[in-house]
Order: structure tokens, then sequence, then C-alpha cells
């Protein structure tokens, strides 16, 4: 068998243009791509984030001894003047990510538990020292006021000295995760204190 090598010639600059701009054109297609693909929501992002930052809003509102109005609005914001002030806590991305996977999953299996909660941080790489967890299971109509209506419930509890209280007032949790979801006309918030 006789094979025969041939060497390529080398490419004219014609050729070699016409190369460069096809790879310039492949990238920049791809790169849209990407880029289109990253503007919708991320698997496990929320689409309800706005809502999480409100949620956050009403929380410290009470951990700061503040008092939440059925409008929603914050009478005494870091005073103290309604309950022990405590330090506003800090909103966390990954724990986030922890609270609206579960708030996601009641909506969809139409439950309101808080399931396994150590397992579900650990799994998410959490592994901290305290650890709790606030859920507000509502149809109160629009998304904002099952928000609304959760923190209110979690707020009436003062009186009773209540877990859902307790949570908001403890002093040990250095920041939170909330998740929010609606869908099929339900509404769940997911609350998730930390300390790590």
């Amino acid at each position: 068998m006789h094979v025969t090598q041939t060497r390529a010639r080398p490419a004219s600059p014609r050729t070699r243009l016409a190369i460069v701009l096809a790879a310039v054109l492949l990238a920049s297609l791809f790169g849209l791509a990407a880029s289109t693909a990253t503007a919708r929501p991320a698997l496990g992002a929320s689409t309800f984030h706005s809502l999480e930052l409100y949620a956050q809003k009403l929380l410290n509102c009470s951990r700061t001894g503040g008092s939440i109005r059925s409008d929603g609005t914050c009478a005494g914001y870091g005073s103290g003047s309604y309950s022990t002030k405590r330090a506003a806590l800090p909103l966390r991305t990954g724990l986030s990510s922890v609270a609206r996977s579960w708030a996601k999953h009641l909506v969809a299996t139409d439950a309101c538990q808080h399931g396994d909660l150590t397992a579900r941080l650990r799994t998410a790489g959490y592994s901290g020292s305290a650890w709790g967890e606030n859920i507000g299971c509502s149809d109160y109509g629009t998304a904002k006021n099952a928000v609304l209506q959760s923190f209110l419930a979690f707020q009436r509890e003062k009186a009773s000295n209540g877990g859902h209280w307790r949570n908001i007032k403890n002093a040990a949790y250095a920041s939170i995760g909330i998740g929010v979801w609606k869908a099929n006309g339900r509404s769940r918030v997911v609350i998730d204190f930390y300390r790590p």
C-alpha cells in the first residue's frame, strides 16, 4: 500500500481573514446565546426576588423592635419601641437558594411543613452552629399580600412568645435566607435563620 503525504499550502491572507471573521461571528453567536440564557432566571433563581427583599424589611422591622402595620409599613424601625431591639439580619444568597427551593416544593406539593431543614442546609454546604425556620403558608391573593399576612401572623405571636416570634428575635442568628414562591393560587414564604 502506498501512502502519499501532501503538505498543506499556507492559507492566503484573504482566506485567513475569512476564517478569523467566521470565528468571531461564531463566538458572537455563542455569546449572544449565553447572554440570552443568563437573562432568564437560572435554575433556583427567584422570580419573586423583590418580594424576598420586602420580606427581609418586614422581618427586620420586627427584629429591630419596630412594629409592622397592616399596610406593610414599619413603625419604629430600629427603635426597640415595640419589643427588644436586635441587630438586623442580612440576606444571604446561598441561604435564600435553600429557602426558595423549599418554598417552591411546598407550593408544588400543596404542603405546609418544615421537613428536614438540617439536611437541606448540609446538602447546600452549611453546617453552622444554630439554625431555625419560619414558614408562611397562605392563599391571600397576591404574593405580596401573602408575605405581609405571614409576617403579621408572626408578629401576633409576640403576646404568647410563639416559635416564629422567638426565631425572629433570637440573638444567636447572624443571617437569613428568604424564599417566596407562588403558583396555582398558593403562596409560600420560607425564612431560614442561620449562624455559622
